[in-house]
């Protein structure tokens, strides 16, 4: 067994409260999806009333707006088309082909076996073949040249035009580029010497045949439009912000914000979707949260006084947060429920709620992105420094590291989700500085009212309650000195022994100075007081057991009187637990051997340790008096204690005093060793003096 049992469930009273705070949650943050009064309602109709936004929503008339013009502003992606560009091409030969035929036709190609053509005729007075049935409109003298020319310049024209089309294709010719493209072939032709005729023909050719090849592709040219779609930012109506005036003329901007605001139809769907949205993340939430309880603060499920008081914190956070939602993000309640929580309650539990609120007030809140880096930068770093405001010297550092903290995320927030830098996130900045020096002040002042209300106690209310001039404190220095040394010794090795098993060593401390302040009504009967004559020994046993129990009672009484906080009050009960008597209990056994002796009338009637401050108390307590009295009055060496301290320690370990302390084995070890690091630094063996004054000293040296 490595570990003592320390169970914690879930109190049905703190069940409770967390299902209060979860609907409450839900409700709080629902508020936006809840259906407003519905309006039987057209665009072109005036308004009846003033309409605002009870939430943020998207404009889908403005967000289309602007995602069509984006769409609009992408340039087609063109692609070049083969099929087209070949069937210019096979124009383009069935047209040479054509003008070849009726060049043969013309002047017919001699044969050895055909007749021989008159060599002295004139071709100039032959007639044309029929050219009207040509691809292409050519006129006479066109028609002539290029049907009538020599063979190797129609040859190498036919090369020409050929390669230019080819070319003009490859390039690509865009939906009315047709005109560019016959410019630049009968360009080229010029530069190839062509005669103006032939120039004439190749302009007819590819005015007649030339066709745009450049298409739009259409599915990349959409997925690219619908990216620059995507691109675009929603546009808003920002909770609160009006809609629609009453009297003006409903838009169809303004019908479908109202619609989607559920003002107008009534289906419900909307409110339906978003109360469903919000009772998840706020069960997430609260499942982590729970979790984190559990992990960082398990004494917190049976603690009814501090559920209570993290149940009042997170209720008013949350109100705070749905009233301030319309506000700037920098004016938010986050940093003051990190920072009571982490001084009030427990630092590494505030870190884990503070991310959890943050995330629920970021659901009401227009600007979401802003808010939840704001809150969570600013409410976990002030979880981490917020002790440190309650501390002496260290209060300046703190702010000041703070209220950097809060004009970097100021700027930070801005870059992420503003436009760039500009005089209103100077304004913000300072606005946020100032907010940050506010939620402090709040956080200090209003400490003594969460300690009043919920007795709970912070490193500044200990640190008060150690003064000696406190009056309780006073009183047992004056009236029990003996009581008023063995508390000092107590707190040593309590807050030692605290210190190294990563408990709270200053409340162990200042429990240690109070946990025997009964004592003052019979400091007669406690041994510390005792000079010499005990009254017990002329007692009854079970008077002496009435006497010793009542400093517990007397100390709670005088408590009370002087407004001790329960936290200490937990000292003066828990530090004998239930105990046995053993002195007593011996003697009655002696004095009436044959009787039937029920032990339970010989130990105290009180609450065992709770928690490992009260039960490190009860060992230090313990041990103090026993190694005290060991050592004044067997004469045992302090290298002797160490197993004598591990019995005591083992004897209430045994007896059931320490089950719900949440102490380990190891703790135990630990304590062990602190406990006698003390008790060798207070009876290490000193060297001893000589006898005699300085003067007789002195004298005998000489």
């Amino acid at each position: 067994m490595s570990n003592m049992p320390n169970k914690r469930k879930l109190s049905p009273y703190t069940i409770t409260l967390g299902l209060v705070a979860f609907l409450a949650s839900i409700i709080v943050v629902g508020l936006g999806y809840f259906m407003p009064e519905i309006y039987d309602l057209e665009p072109g109709m005036p308004s009846p009333v003033t309409f605002q936004a009870h939430r943020q929503i998207v404009n889908f008339y403005e967000t289309e707006a602007l995602q069509t013009a984006a769409a609009a502003a992408v340039s087609p992606i063109l692609r070049n088309d083969a099929e087209i560009s070949a069937q210019v091409m096979v124009d383009l030969d069935n047209l040479i082909f054509e003008i070849g035929a009726l060049r043969a036709e013309f002047l017919p190609i001699h044969t050895p076996f055909g007749p021989s053509p008159n060599g002295h005729e004139d071709l100039t007075e032959r007639p044309l073949p029929d050219f009207a049935g040509l691809t292409i409109d050519l006129e006479y003298g066109q028609a002539r040249h290029i049907i009538t020319g020599d063979s190797a310049t129609f040859a190498s024209f036919v090369d020409a035009i050929t390669e230019l089309f080819v070319s003009s294709l490859e390039h690509g010719i865009p939906e009315g580029g047709t005109t560019g493209a016959t410019l630049s072939i009968i360009d080229n032709l010029s530069q190839r010497d062509f005669d103006e005729a032939y120039i004439s023909i190749g302009q007819a050719i590819s005015f007649a045949l030339l066709r745009h090849n450049l298409v739009v592709n259409e599915e990349v040219t959409e997925d690219l439009r619908q990216a620059a779609r995507d691109e675009v930012q929603p546009a808003v109506f920002l909770q609160g912000q009006t809609i629609v005036r009453s009297g003006d003329i409903i838009t169809e901007e303004a019908y479908r914000a109202l619609v989607e605001l559920g003002h107008i139809g009534g289906d419900g769907a909307a409110m339906l979707s978003g109360i469903a949205g919000t009772a998840l993340i706020v069960t997430i939430v609260f499942g982590i949260c729970i979790f984190g309880i559990f992990l960082f603060k398990p004494d917190l499920a049976e603690n009814r006084r501090q559920a209570l008081l993290l149940f009042c914190l997170y209720m008013v956070t949350i109100i705070l947060a749905r009233a301030m939602a319309p506000l700037e993000y920098y004016y938010t309640p986050i940093m003051l429920f990190a920072m009571l929580v982490a001084i009030l309650i427990d630092m590494r539990l505030s870190v884990v709620l503070t991310v959890g609120v943050a995330i629920i007030s970021a659901a009401m809140t227009p600007a979401e992105g802003m808010f939840l880096t704001y809150a969570l930068i600013n409410g976990v770093f002030a979880a981490m420094i917020a002790k440190h405001l309650v501390a002496r010297g260290k209060i300046m550092p703190a702010v000041l590291s703070l209220s950097l903290v809060n004009v970097l995320s100021v700027f930070a927030s801005h870059f992420l989700f503003s436009v760039g830098f500009s005089t209103a996130i100077i304004n913000s900045a300072v606005i946020a500085l100032f907010v940050g020096f506010v939620t402090i002040f709040l956080c200090i002042g209003s400490l003594p009212f969460w300690e009043s209300i919920f007795e709970i106690v912070t490193q500044s209310s200990l640190m008060e309650l150690t003064n000696p001039n406190n009056a309780l404190l006073r009183r047992m220095a004056i009236e029990t000195p003996g009581t008023y040394h063995h508390s000092l010794v107590v707190a040593n090795l309590a807050e030692t022994a605290c210190h190294d098993i990563g408990a709270n060593h200053v409340l162990a401390r200042v429990g240690s100075y109070y946990h025997d302040i009964g004592k003052v009504k019979y400091p007669q009967y406690f041994a510390e007081n005792q000079n010499g004559e005990n009254p017990h020994d002329t007692l009854p046993p079970r008077t002496s057991v009435e006497v010793i129990t009542d400093h517990i009672t007397r100390g709670l009484e005088l408590a009370k009187q002087h407004k001790l906080p329960l936290p200490i009050r937990d000292f003066i009960e828990e530090h004998h637990g239930t105990s046995l008597m053993k002195v007593f209990f011996y003697k009655e056994r002696k004095e009436h051997p044959d009787a039937d002796i029920d032990e339970r009338d010989f130990r105290y009637k009180n609450r065992i340790p709770q928690g490992p401050e009260t039960a490190v108390v009860m060992l230090a307590d313990t041990c103090e008096a026993a190694v005290r009295s060991k050592m004044t009055r067997d004469g045992s060496n302090i290298e002797e204690m160490d197993a004598f301290v591990r019995l005591l320690i083992k004897d209430k370990l045994e007896d059931g005093q320490l089950e719900d302390s949440g102490l380990s084995i190891k703790d135990l070890d630990t304590i062990a060793k602190s406990f006698m690091r003390v008790f060798k630094g207070m009876y290490h063996e000193r060297v001893p003096y000589p006898s005699g004054t300085v003067k007789e000293l002195v004298a005998g040296e000489k």
